[in-house]
């Protein structure tokens, strides 16, 4: 299902906004109305003044409550074009937070987004824990491991969903952190035996 935009025309397919920041937005529109937005996004210095919503159709509010972002800061983004049978060309630009396209390699911290629903999330988180450790992981040791993150919250999932805290439509996406006794943590559990070596 499409979104409509609260301004400039513009419909999105798939959306992240996570405590009011906006995080992803794959948007449509026609060139004059994407230019006239994307003018908006530079023009304004202070994009936290901006405001951009999100609604069903049938929804008659311009800002949603749970699916408007109120910041509009430190997004980048990616314009193609594409033809459609009714409509002409259409501009399909991705707009994302730097953060989710690059790991913070000092705080060790990282995202995985997936657009397709029924992928494995477990799989990409485990190839991001695997890109920010220090530690070499081993294959077998992924439940383990992540049950064990995920337990303590260094791994956080968001699945499809629109609440208070973020709106996920679209897509899902996961936060990977790494934690600062993490070798520790690996030593305790080999120990332990919960975690083996072959």
């Amino acid at each position: 299902m499409l979104y409509l935009t609260s301004r400039n025309n513009l419909m999105a397919d798939a959306f992240f906004i996570m405590e009011s920041r906006l995080m992803f937005a794959s948007l449509h529109g026609r060139d004059a109305d994407m230019l006239a937005f994307q003018a908006q996004l530079q023009v304004s210095r202070d994009y936290s003044a901006d405001r951009l919503g999100f609604r069903q159709p049938e929804d008659q509010r311009s800002w949603p409550m749970f699916t408007t972002a109120e910041i509009l800061s430190g997004l980048t983004k990616h314009v193609t074009r594409y033809q459609t049978h009714n409509y002409g060309a259409v501009t399909h630009m991705f707009l994302y937070a730097t953060e989710l396209t690059e790991f913070n390699r000092e705080a060790k911290s990282g995202w995985v987004l997936l657009d397709d629903l029924s992928a494995d999330m477990d799989k990409a988180v485990w190839q991001c824990l695997q890109e920010l450790s220090d530690v070499p992981l081993l294959d077998h040791w992924q439940n383990c491991l992540l049950a064990e993150l995920e337990a303590d919250r260094f791994i956080q999932r968001f699945n499809p969903a629109v609440c208070e805290r973020y709106a996920l439509v679209g897509i899902k996406a996961a936060k990977v952190e790494v934690p600062a006794d993490f070798g520790d943590r690996i030593t305790d559990l080999l120990r332990n035996k919960s975690l083996t070596s072959q």
